[in-house]
């Protein structure tokens, strides 16, 4: 019985861990732009309380086995009464955004983060203590499959049919109920008398034993390729649960393989993988973007698979007997600590691309060829220099693709939300100054200003530019625009028009003010807000500032556009600040998300006529969405004018709300 209710309760301690990552991670979207850097901030907090964890069952352990029980019984049960109780972080601290998320997520579950990650351990230390009995590695296998099954029923079950606080609610009646499994091992261990019996003799273990170096190292490489591989993927498809998911599948599901059995790794068969996969996220770091999504999915499932396999299979080569259990898996939290800090905190600080990525691609190979060469016998000559070779090719590759890739780089930042970088790029047929967030290209200048701009979202054939002519042609502009980009739309202003821009990011604006001119050259009146749209509109409309005749929602992070700006109450705010006949126009150029279903819900929600701009002509084609009961206006469009599509019968309505909203049905694949 002690054994069924042992593995029981660390199925469920695995799945309450799990499942309320992307709840939490997913709420707090909204409050810090909807970037893909909540996420990897949210995996240091969750790493790091996985190390306080390891610590607290690693000292707890020091303990008689009753105090030991008694002592985590009651911690828990304080644990599920004090979760997410509702306190404003914010308002008593001001720390950087990542700060601040970390912040915010240790008031809401950090007692009881800790508390649940401690279980596996503890459970398995006490059940070699009362039976005597091998470490129960495979119940390792058991936490992670728990782990699994929590973070696959999330974005297809939980996400989908649950709001946001339903799901909250739900979790915590799962916490109570751990809580409760906890009390039945108490009463069970009591009822056969095993809390007397005195098994095994107990040495006081001690915290600071010298680790295997290699246990710290795997750990960090496999942590730092889990969370730079989430951002790479995040840099064009939106960031959201599934997103998160899937790259922390992979990295649960070879952790759970490896340690089912000693002999499921097989140094040699995956060296060969290691060499393709070295390769291929070379080629996927600088030409990634340029794969649909679901290539781009798979690409880098394969790479994290093989590194991850690699990582956590030597892992399992090096793990030690029951008698350093704790010790063991309080390094692997610490490895896996220390590679969330450099990707989360440090890596946006050191490197002006996600060049972590490179680092552990780097750092893996290196690491598998001294291990090949410190512990495997009788390398053939063969195999060591087609390791050797294989590093030497790939750092030369790094080298050369860095040089001709970055070449053309005026200036790069990289901040909480995103990398920018501007490019002067001259070819034969032109010659132009760019803006790329991420990989996407935010807006262009010619470098010689009397160019003509046709290469381009906003040149005069868009959507946007017939859009705004309409609307000047019945009165003056008064115009808000969510997501700066290089000020490419301040150019069409005059002098009796107002345009007022609201920019996330403080690097966009740097680069707009500092390396483009059309903030400078336009005879409007200028104004830029800096922090989020949304946050700053709401901000607007308790104070009652004047309304406006259009709003321009173009606010994109490399090819993604912030769920939080779609939902039913991001559109409320929005009409709350235009006039009865104003113009809310949407920017929905996007290679990987269908946005029409979810802006015709809208449409029919706030009764608003909705007509969509589509514009084929250069490389950069365009999207543009406008929404509005301006009847002039409507009556202004002809079809001939980039043949809009007034109707849409085939388009499902999906309604966005802020408690329950998911990407899953709008991804084009």
């Amino acid at each position: 019985m002690q054994r069924i209710l042992s593995t029981f309760i660390i199925f469920v301690s695995a799945f309450l861990l799990f499942q309320i990552q992307p709840i939490l991670s997913k709420e707090l979207l909204p409050e810090f732009g909807g970037g893909a850097s909540v996420w990897s901030s949210s995996l240091f907090f969750y790493q790091s309380m996985l190390l306080l964890g390891y610590i607290y069952a690693h000292l707890l352990s020091r303990f008689q086995l009753k105090q030991q029980l008694l002592t985590h019984t009651v911690l828990v049960v304080l644990s599920s009464i004090i979760t997410f109780n509702h306190f404003d972080v914010a308002a008593f601290l001001a720390l950087p955004p990542t700060w601040l998320v970390i912040a915010k997520l240790f008031y809401q579950v950090g007692l009881a983060f800790i508390l649940l990650s401690a279980t596996s351990v503890l459970l398995q230390r006490w059940y070699i203590e009362s039976t005597n009995a091998k470490v129960p590695y495979h119940w390792y296998s058991l936490s992670n499959l728990g782990s699994l099954i929590a973070l696959i029923s999330y974005p297809f079950i939980f996400e989908v049919a649950f709001s946001i606080n339903q799901q909250k609610y739900y979790w915590k009646t799962g916490l109570f109920t751990y809580s409760a499994l906890l009390l039945c091992l108490i009463y069970v261990l009591f009822k056969h008398g095993q809390l007397t019996k005195q098994v095994i003799s107990k040495p006081k273990t001690n915290l600071l034993i010298k680790p295997n170096l290699l246990w710290i190292a795997f750990s960090a490489t496999s942590s730092i390729m889990l969370i730079a591989t989430t951002q790479m993927i995040s840099i064009n498809i939106p960031p959201m649960p599934l997103i998160w998911a899937l790259p922390l599948v992979i990295y649960l599901l070879t952790f759970s393989y490896v340690f089912a059995a000693a002999k499921n790794y097989n140094r040699t068969h995956w060296a060969y993988l290691l060499m393709l996969s070295v390769f291929a996220g070379l080629f996927m770091f600088f030409l990634g973007s340029q794969f649909n999504a679901l290539a781009q999915l798979l690409i880098y499932s394969f790479i994290l698979f093989t590194v991850s396999m690699i990582c956590h299979g030597e892992l399992r080569k090096l793990a030690p007997d029951s008698s350093m259990l704790t010790v063991f898996y309080l390094y692997i939290a610490l490895g896996g600590v220390l590679g969330s800090l450099l990707s989360a905190i440090l890596a946006p600080m050191l490197f002006e691309q996600i060049t972590e990525y490179i680092v552990a691609l780097a750092a893996i190979l290196t690491l598998f060829i001294y291990t090949q060469f410190t512990q495997a016998k009788r390398l053939s000559a063969v195999y060591q220099t087609a390791l050797l070779t294989t590093l030497l090719v790939w750092g030369a590759s790094y080298g050369y693709l860095f040089i001709n890739f970055n070449q053309y780089n005026l200036a790069s930042e990289r901040n909480f939300y995103g990398y920018v970088t501007v490019k002067d790029i001259t070819t034969a047929s032109f010659a132009e100054r760019r803006l790329i967030d991420g990989t996407t290209i935010h807006g262009s200048q010619p470098l010689n200003k009397q160019t003509e701009q046709t290469n381009s979202y906003y040149h005069q054939h868009t959507g946007i530019a017939k859009s705004l002519s309409a609307l000047k042609s019945q009165q003056d502009l008064n115009i808000g625009i969510v997501g700066l980009g290089a000020g490419v739309l301040a150019k069409f202003g005059d002098k009796r028009d107002k345009i007022r821009f609201y920019e996330l990011n403080p690097a966009v604006y740097s680069m707009a003010l500092n390396y483009f001119s059309y903030l400078a050259d336009s005879p409007a009146q200028i104004e830029v807000a800096i922090g989020d749209g949304r946050i700053t509109l709401t901000e607007e409309v308790n104070n009652k500032a004047p309304l406006m005749n259009a709003l321009i929602i173009d606010a994109f992070s490399s090819d993604v556009i912030p769920t939080h700006l779609l939902t039913e109450e991001a559109f409320s705010i929005y009409w709350q600040r235009l006039t009865r006949d104003g113009l809310l126009i949407l920017h929905i150029s996007n290679n990987h998300i269908d946005l029409m279903p979810v802006l015709k819900a809208h449409s029919k929600r706030f009764d608003k006529s909705l007509i969509k701009f589509k514009y084929t002509g250069t490389q950069l084609g365009s999207e543009w969405v406008v929404m509005t009961n301006n009847q002039a206006f409507l009556n202004s469009i002809t079809l001939s004018d980039l043949s809009p599509t007034t109707t849409y019968s085939n388009t499902p309505l999906t309604q966005w709300t802020d408690q329950k909203h998911s990407l899953i049905p709008l991804i084009k694949f």
